[in-house]
């Protein structure tokens, strides 16, 4: 399980350094493949992350108002950094590094773009990261240092993008994604919360 662990992460990092920086074809294409292998790789050596008797209401109330509550934490923490910008310059490529995460979805028809981001893209990445990843650590130092661990490796699969929106943005996904696994103690309402606030942050009600 260990040896897994560690070269699965090693995969995840290669690939999002390959999605973000190579891109030797379509940037979605990539994604979809790429959260195909790890959730497949989950599965196969972890099982099941979840229960099907987990899909309670509650969970998919829960999953609901967290995506809810992510998309408001967004949306103020870009206002924020527009301030910032506006009155320190300290962010002088805000707007090419935000204009450079929302290019990707271009040359794709936004409806199939949602669609992936849907599932197998959200679904997948907290299959892994979560139901995978922290899962593991869990079992072995306990919940605190999993979710520390957890939120260091998904934000440094980011960093190799060198673009600091995006790398603050998956810090912040990571902390709350993480956190909600060890409040809620299920996957199914990180499940919905991601599967639900990516179609709406990139195509539905983009931040820009």
């Amino acid at each position: 399980m260990r040896k897994s662990i560690v070269v699965s992460v090693t995969i995840a990092f290669i690939l999002w350094f390959v999605m973000f920086n190579i891109r030797p074809f379509n940037f979605w294409l990539m994604m979809t493949i790429s959260t195909i292998l790890l959730s497949a790789i989950s599965f196969f050596f972890g099982g099941l992350s979840f229960r099907w008797e987990e899909c309670t209401l509650k969970h998919v109330i829960t999953g609901l108002a967290a995506a809810a509550a992510l998309y408001g934490i967004f949306w103020l923490g870009h206002h924020i950094l527009v301030l910032i910008n506006e009155y320190t310059g300290l962010l002088p490529q805000r707007a090419e590094n935000l204009n450079a995460i929302y290019a990707n979805k271009e040359n794709v028809p936004p409806s199939l773009v949602g669609l992936l981001l849907f599932f197998p893209i959200g679904f997948g990445e907290e299959v892994y990261w979560r139901g995978f990843v922290q899962r593991y650590f869990q079992g072995r130092w306990g919940k605190r240092t999993a979710f520390l661990v957890t939120v260091v490796l998904y934000t440094g699969v980011h960093v190799p993008t060198a673009n600091p929106v995006l790398i603050l943005a998956a810090l912040v996904c990571g902390v709350f994604w993480g956190g909600l696994y060890v409040y809620t103690g299920s996957l199914i309402p990180v499940l919905i919360s991601h599967m639900v606030w990516d179609p709406f942050i990139f195509i539905i009600f983009p931040i820009r």
